[in-house]
């Protein structure tokens, strides 16, 4: 088997996240907060252990007689088209809209640092993905992406009060500015 179960438990422990177990299944749910709102987690192994799965639970639905159901089609088929992990899936059935990552780990393992990169992208991206296909389930328009100063005047706004006066400042800075330059990655997975 490339991994097990305890392997996993272990890269959530050592990134700080604590996880019930599924008693009937090789899985792990976890909750998650974000700009956007807070989300369910399942992370799945299965295939002998070489198919790692991250998926939401619970994440938005739009069934399919919804009268915006073909501008969130649109959004789901933009939002795949460009991330290179994180995929959006749509179930017609009863219209779950879900956000999952897949890993093939065929006969090798996972390493901290690479299970490390895949949370901190399938987080941000997750969040992203969920405001903006709320937003157009709501109203049927799609808002478009959030600018860079949207996220950071949001996260002022939910968590500013709670953060030291120094991180406030600079986040303050930073969305007056425009984000961050220099340096930056041209992964477009990558928001923070």
């Amino acid at each position: 088997m490339a991994m097990t179960m305890d392997e996993i438990k272990h890269l959530l422990t050592t990134e700080g996240i604590k996880y019930f177990i599924a008693p009937d299944r090789p899985a792990l749910l976890a909750g998650f907060g974000g700009v956007n709102g807070s989300y369910q987690v399942l992370t799945l192994l299965e295939l002998d252990g070489t198919f790692l799965q991250l998926r939401t639970i619970g994440w938005l639905h739009c069934p399919p007689d919804h009268p915006a159901l073909t501008e969130v089609l649109k959004v789901v088929g933009e939002e795949n088209y460009r991330r290179r992990l994180v995929k959006i899936g749509w179930d017609p059935g009863d219209g779950e809209l879900v956000a999952y990552a897949d890993v093939w780990i065929e006969d090798g393992a996972l390493t901290q640092q690479q299970f490390s990169r895949i949370l901190h992208v399938y987080l941000p991206v997750t969040d992203m993905a969920y405001g903006r296909l709320k937003k157009t389930i709501e109203t049927g328009h799609d808002p478009g992406e959030r600018s860079l100063e949207d996220m950071l005047g949001a996260v002022l706004e939910r968590e500013g009060k709670g953060l030291p006066k120094k991180t406030r400042d600079l986040l303050k800075k930073l969305r007056r500015k425009g984000g961050p330059k220099g340096g930056e990655r041209e992964d477009e997975d990558v928001y923070v």
